[in-house]
């Protein structure tokens, strides 16, 4: 039983309670002089002692830092000599030393629940003194320096390691380990000892119980010892027969079933967090052992780990080392040498963190004949290699041979080279691998192989065999299609690919274009060539010979693409750097090369849509508290898009600055460039070149290309002045700008001045009422928070923004796609031609649709950070805002938190110079927001938006969310659309997992004003064990398009298309037990 831990001060009880508060306060304050004494006395008492420190309470973890460590085994205890900066902490005491010598003796394998005991010596630099301190939990503190410690901790979390760097044992003990273990001989016997009977007159360390010496300090590995356990398997008896063979050793017959446990097992490169991996766990009806030891009854006995120790076992036989089960009719296995031979088998091993869910018996390997090699390296003949957990696999590898390799190795930590830890427990992280090698692969699904090939490699963590995804599809645009991806480091038999790197082949035939081809390199990693720091990136190309014409939707379904070879290159790049001369930089690299202007629309439509264009060009970014510096160059790889090439551009922001003691607030942005903005290329294609025009801000005063070639220097600053005048905050605040562009519209060098003034105010009101229950609307009290906000500003420029090109564009090419073409016939209905006049010279553009001067309505040059330098003029606006928040409380009792059960955001602008700024109308720009969440799962949403002015834009939604998290999800809404064009449409789409087996999905938008039916899909899949089954149509009336669609992927791949899909996530079989 631990001997509890000695108080510093023996404090007797008060008979007089109206004393006791203040003599509880006098024992504390006596009790912290008490310890300060304590630690005093171990310098006047003695140079060698152990000092002492209150023992936590319930033994908390220990925490131990080092600069440099080398470990090493000393029988039962690890061993560790530590180096440069030493701290040792537990609670509220802390030890900081020079170098040390620490002995851990972690609790015995069958005693999980017992405390890691820890032994530590430490000796503070030559000079120097080492510093004990002690904190008491009521603020107060204890300090002392002594010449060198010695104690004894205990833990039952166990120990937190943060090593700066790890390196082998060397070949003969340091001179400190001599001295700690004179030290842990002489005090040894007198850890318990009170301070008063201590005979060198050592402050004694009241926390420890007594351990066991180690011995003479070893640093090679001994070969250590293990503990063989003899059992029953069962209730039924078990019996043994023991016999002395010529050669001195003992050969035992156990039958009636046993259980032998052996303990102490030296594995080498498999560290602890894998498990308990030097243990065996063996169960078996009948055994055969030969060994050193003569057996005779169930028990224990213990032998050096070089003594022979071979096992031969028939009958259920269930092997057990660490995570691995081996199930198998008959086995051999020599304990010594770790190898085996393994028949009727079948191994069993688990995939850490798949999809971020941890579970066991994942990957199973299951054979005639499984040979192992060493402690984690095995060798199947005749074997299939499969993650279902059925009997008979739906899908599986099976080979004439497979070699599988289960290893582990330190992660790194990318910002500082070292072992990364868990940020909660400390505990050291390791990366596990699951490898597999195989010849002679077949790939089955069903029963029958529908792929081969001679030779493969392939890392477990994606247990896909060659096949990553395989579609099928037919539609009236490609034709019947057959898209297929390969995994490339399997086809090429690489051994070990690299880590966090996927590589896959697309081999795709569409019998209405040709064949098309492409690679897909996906990685995550904490390196990139030997750099140290977090890296991401994505690289895509794809190729096709084209004999086909484009379908891109109304009035452009019969296209013939300006090039017949056609594809894209796309490569995007960003890492963290960790060292070097660029350590703390962000570098980000974007490739993006496409061969004509219709493919990326054509066969990457959602792409196309929805993502940033594409550009090309390399920038490192450095963020410093409010500070940011980045350095750009960009190049033009597509001529017939207008992009801007930067060579180079420098940005340099300064946000949130205060100054004057924070009567001052400071946000400033320097922009220094060349810019050479190449104007989009006209159409070759007749079709499309009719309905092609250049842009107001592309054109000059002649109607001929602008140069858009020249510098570009400018410093655009803000100051404001918060004042708090309770309630309100009223922030008044000014804006300037000193720009100089080389080149404008005309090709002529501009300047400008630019400044705004203006004033932010707002005022917060709330109340609460918590007697308001309601069970229907779940309402559990209700608190009404609102804030109404103001802003008012004057702006005024030297300079017309109309005389400037867009260097900083403001739509994505797709959008100046449509902008160059929306207006003209048949498009634009009643308002073709009136968007603007592609007949002057230059093209004229009507402001009320011109982006640049809805951008300046919205005031965004004001931002310091506004997207679009260009864009400022004169311009006179206020804004009103409010923000409301009605929230409730919801949750089990004794754990409610506050939501939001309604919230409304709304906005509108009062121009005071109508007809300058606002087309003769005072209010516009008028928008709101408005969320009901009526339940967890169910909400109402509403939104819309307004301009007052004739054929300003307007619009207004109003649906309904109901969301099951993997369950299922639905969208019901409608929105109607009045200004340049009329629109009525119904969203309609759901995503219901209707059982374990079936998931589907329906979708569909109908405009009830001129379009009418726009298109509806639905969708079916089929969840089996191993791969996912998804067949459905799409209609697309815009395209005259009708396609059908069969997809098969495999379950276990990190991310599905069925999740993108849908939302609803579908774990990896058996992550919530056997289905």
């Amino acid at each position: 039983m631990a001997r509890k831990p000695r108080p510093i001060v023996q404090q007797s009880p008060s008979p007089v309670r109206v004393l006791a508060p203040a003599l509880r306060c006098a024992v504390r304050t006596l009790g912290v002089c008490a310890t300060a004494c304590v630690l005093l006395a171990a310098t006047m008492l003695g140079a060698r002692g152990e000092v002492f420190l209150p023992r936590p309470a319930d033994d908390p973890a220990i925490a131990i830092t080092a600069a440099a460590a080398t470990k090493w085994q000393e029988g039962v205890y690890e061993a560790w000599h530590l180096s440069g900066g030493c701290t040792f902490t537990q609670g509220a005491n802390t030890v900081q030393a020079n170098e040390a010598i620490v002995w851990v003796e972690p609790p015995a394998v069958d005693k999980p629940g017992e405390p890691h005991k820890v032994i530590i010596y430490a000796e503070p630099v030559a000079g120097q003194m080492i510093l004990l301190s002690h904190h008491d939990p009521t603020g107060k503190s204890a300090k002392q320096n002594v010449p060198q410690w010695f104690g004894r901790w205990r833990t039952g979390p166990g120990v937190a390691w943060r090593v700066g760097r790890q390196s082998a044992p060397p070949p003969n003990a340091p001179a400190i380990h001599t001295r700690a273990s004179a030290h842990f001989q002489a005090i040894g016997t007198q850890a318990y000892a009170s301070l008063a009977s201590a005979p060198s007159g050592e402050v004694q360390l009241a926390q420890f119980e007594q351990f066991v010496p180690p011995p003479a300090p070893v640093v090679a590995d001994p070969g250590g010892v293990r503990r063989v356990r003899i059992g029953q398997r069962s209730e039924v008896g078990m019996q043994i027969n023991s016999r002395t063979l010529p050669s001195g050793e003992s050969a035992t017959t156990i039958t009636g079933g046993t259980r032998i446990i052996i303990e102490g097992l030296e594995v080498n490169g498999l560290p602890q967090a894998f498990g308990p991996v030097g243990v065996l766990d063996i169960q078996t009806d009948r055994a055969v052992i030969w060994s050193a030891n003569s057996i005779h009854n169930p028990g224990s006995f213990e032998q050096q780990n070089d003594l022979p120790l071979e096992i031969y076992m028939e009958g259920n036989i269930e092997f057990r080392q660490g995570d691995r089960v081996v199930y198998a009719d008959r086995m051999y296995y020599d304990v010594r040498r770790r190898v085996g031979t393994i028949i009727n088998a079948e191994l069993q091993t688990p995939l850490s963190g798949l999809k971020g869910v941890e579970f066991n018996d994942i990957v199973r390997l299951k054979a005639s004949v499984i040979e192992q090699l060493n402690e984690s390296q095995f060798v199947a003949h005749d074997a299939i290699l499969t993650p279902s957990r059925l009997e008979v696999p739906s899908s599986h590898l099976g080979a004439q041979t497979i070699t599988f390799e289960n290893t582990q190795q330190p992660k790194i930590d990318p910002f500082t080279g070292a072992q990364a830890q868990d940020p909660v427990t400390l505990e050291p992280l390791y990366e596990s691998r699951s490898l597999a090698q195989s010849q002679g692969n077949f790939v089955y699904v069903s029963g029958i192989p529908v792929f081969y090939w001679p030779t493969m490699s392939t890392d477990l963590e994606s247990p896909d065999f060659y096949i990553s995804n395989l579609r099928v599809r037919n539609d009236r645009i490609y034709g019947f299609q057959t898209l297929v991806d390969l995994d490339m480091f399997q086809l090429l038999g690489v051994d070990e690919p690299p880590a966090g790197v996927d590589w896959d082949v697309s081999l795709d035939y569409l019998n209405r274009r040709g064949f098309g081809y492409g690679t897909t390199v996906e990685y995550n990693r904490d390196t990139f060539f030997n750099t140290i720091g977090p890296t991401s990136g994505l690289f895509d190309a794809w190729f096709i010979d084209d004999n086909g014409v484009d379908n891109l939707g109304f009035f452009r379904r019969d296209i013939v693409p300006e090039a017949s070879y056609r594809g894209r290159t796309f490569w995007n790049h960003r890492q963290k750097v960790g060292q070097g001369w660029l350590e703390g930089w962000t570098v980000q690299a974007e490739v993006g090369w496409i061969s004509d202007r219709t493919f990326l629309e054509q066969y990457y439509e959602q792409e196309w849509d929805d993502r940033k264009d594409q550009l090309t060009g390399v920038r490192l970014k450095r963020l410093t508290e409010n500070r940011s510096l980045s350095i750009e160059a960009n190049g033009q790889l597509n001529p017939f898009f207008t992009q801007t090439q930067w060579l180079p551009r420098l940005d340099h922001y300064i946000l949130g600055q205060d100054l004057l003691d924070e009567s001052l607030t400071l946000n400033t942005h320097t922009s220094l460039a060349y810019a050479n903005q190449n104007v989009a290329s006209t159409p070759t294609n007749p079709q499309l070149q009719s309905e092609w025009t250049l842009l107001p801000w592309e054109q000059d005063d002649a109607g001929g290309r602008i140069t858009g070639r020249g510098e570009r220097l400018l410093v655009r600053s803000s100051i404001a002045a918060p004042w708090n005048f309770e309630p309100f905050k009223v922030v008044p605040y000014t804006t300037g700008e000193l720009g100089h562009w080389g080149s404008d519209r005309n090709g002529n060098d501009i300047q400008r001045i630019y400044g705004q003034a203006g004033v932010r105010a707002s005022i917060p009101f709330w109340t609460a009422n918590p007697y308001i229950q309601d069970p229907v609307f779940n309402l559990n009290g209700l608190a009404h928070k609102v804030v109404f906000d103001m802003e008012a500003s004057v702006s005024t420029s030297n300079r017309d923004m109309e005389d400037f090109p867009l260097y900083d564009e403001i739509d994505d090419d797709v959008f100046e796609e449509i902008r160059r073409r929306l207006f003209f016939q048949p498009f634009g209905g009643e308002l073709a031609g009136t968007f603007f006049d592609p007949t002057t010279s230059p093209t004229t553009i009507d402001p009320k649709f011109d982006p640049r001067y809805y951008l300046l309505r919205t005031n965004t040059q004001s931002w310091v950070t506004s997207p679009a330098m260009e864009v400022a003029d004169d311009l006179a606006l206020v804004r009103f805002g409010m923000r409301h928040r009605l929230q409730t409380k919801r949750g089990l009792p004794g754990r409610q938190h506050t939501v939001d059960w309604m919230t409304l955001d709304t906005n509108i602008s009062w121009f005071p110079d109508d007809n300058r700024d606002n087309f003769g109308t005072p209010l516009g720009l008028a928008d709101y927001d408005y969320r009901w969440h009526v339940g967890d799962r169910f909400t109402i949403v509403s939104d819309g938006a307004a301009d007052f002015f004739g054929e300003g834009f307007k619009t207004l939604s109003a649906g309904m969310i109901v969301n099951r998290p993997s369950r299922g999800n639905l969208y019901l809404g409608y929105r109607t659309m009045r200004g340049p064009f009329t629109a009525d449409v119904l969203t309609a789409t759901i995503n219901y997992r209707m059982n374990s087996k079936w998931v589907g999905s329906v979708s569909s938008l109908v405009d009830f004003s001129d379009a009418g039916n726009i298109g509806q899909s639905v969708t079916f899949s089929r969840i089996g064990e191993s791969l996912i089954f998804s067949f459905g149509a799409n209609i697309d009336e815009s395209k005259d398009n009708v396609s059908f669609n069969f997809l098969i992927e495999p379950r276990f791949l990190p991310t599905l298309s069925l999740t993108r899909a849908t939302g609803i996530d579908i774990p990896p079989v058996g992550a919530g037990g056997l289905e």
